[in-house]
């Protein structure tokens, strides 16, 4: 079915105090005198061979081109502060475990005003008490009493999604017999195709009878040349 999570992450945002700029307000961001707002500077060095130019990222503005002379209190001229918002993370239905959602535009902000970029979260898929995924198919172990097993029955199986199907069983249904239920799995992410819903039978035996209960039994036994039922005594008498 898919859901929505909210989420907290950690992230640079531009400083509401300075807006980006980094100056303190009030003040405003020159351009560098040193390397004329280029953020390189040219060295010229002679040598036997003559005159070589080299660049160098400038000092005094380390790169930028600009100066701050008074930089903002809040973001100490960084222009951005850390912070946690709370995102809103749309988890597609179908997906697995260790897959990725890609928020576009969610990420850290680019330098100097530039867009943010992306932020990837890697999903986990948390361990259900009843089902388990094998690619798009949901399996799921299904008890039945000895009396559904023999003579059939109908049984109400929980879905996935919260819903029940209802599926008969034949009559001498054995313990560990698996059926299908066409396109009750999960939903593929890359196309419309929807795995199928396996259930294994488990017979269960009774651990207490009544006396009614295991005299009936015990004819039923008898009808079917069976040995009764030995009462305190072992196998070897």
């Amino acid at each position: 079915m898919g859901v929505e999570k909210e989420i907290n992450i950690t992230r640079d945002e531009t400083c509401d105090t300075c807006h980006g700029t980094g100056a303190k307000p009030g003040t405003s961001v020159t351009k560098c005198s040193v390397c004329n707002g280029t953020g390189q500077v040219t060295q010229v060095q002679n040598t036997i061979l003559g005159q070589m130019q080299t660049r160098r990222t400038c000092s005094a503005c380390h790169g930028t081109g600009e100066v701050i002379k008074e930089p903002c209190e809040t973001c100490h001229g960084r222009g951005t502060v850390r912070k946690q918002p709370k995102i809103k993370v749309k988890i597609p239905a179908g997906i697995d475990d260790n897959q990725t959602v890609v928020l576009r535009g969610e990420g850290e902000q680019g330098e100097k005003g530039g867009p943010r970029g992306d932020l990837y979260i890697t999903v986990r898929i948390k361990k259900h008490s009843i089902f388990t995924r094998k690619g798009n198919q949901v399996l799921c172990d299904i008890p039945i009493t000895i009396t559904q097993a023999t003579l059939g029955a109908e049984l109400d199986i929980p879905m996935v999604d919260g819903t029940k199907a209802t599926y008969k069983i034949p009559e001498a249904t054995q313990t560990g017999t698996k059926f299908t239920i066409r396109n009750k799995g999960f939903k593929s992410i890359n196309s419309s195709s929807v795995g199928d819903f396996v259930f294994t039978v488990i017979v269960q035996t009774p651990k207490k009878l009544s006396k009614e209960q295991r005299d009936l039994l015990t004819q039923l036994a008898k009808t079917m040349n069976e040995q009764p039922p030995v009462k305190k005594r072992g196998f070897f008498g």
